[in-house]
């Protein structure tokens, strides 16, 4: 995450999403495709020690100010993506990018 001299806080949320798009993992650490690179690489890891290829989807949003994003709940976050994608269409805010895991592992 980046400040700003406004005091706002610049950052992305990650998400991986199962086939129903409910969130299996969420992080707000680091920025841009960096942060996504970094993110991935843990699902990627899990993947390859699995027999079968998950079927999950990874995302990110660039955030202006990460005070506009939803905080996460202790325990059940299964609605996560809902209150994100909200908070993210109010303020006109795109999903930066989406990749199935699947084809993350293929290019490895």
């Amino acid at each position: 995450m980046e400040k700003e001299q406004s005091g706002t806080i610049k950052g992305s949320v990650y998400i991986t999403v199962d086939k129903f798009f409910n969130p299996v993992h969420i992080s707000m650490k680091g920025t841009g495709e960096e942060g996504f690179q970094e993110f991935m690489q843990e699902d990627v890891e899990k993947a390859l020690k699995c027999e079968e290829m998950p079927t999950m989807g990874l995302m990110y949003y660039n955030v202006s100010d990460m005070g506009i994003v939803p905080p996460l709940q202790e325990g059940d976050n299964e609605d996560y993506l809902q209150r994100l994608e909200k908070a993210m269409d109010e303020h006109g805010i795109k999903l930066q990018r989406y990749q199935r895991l699947s084809e993350v592992v293929y290019c490895l």
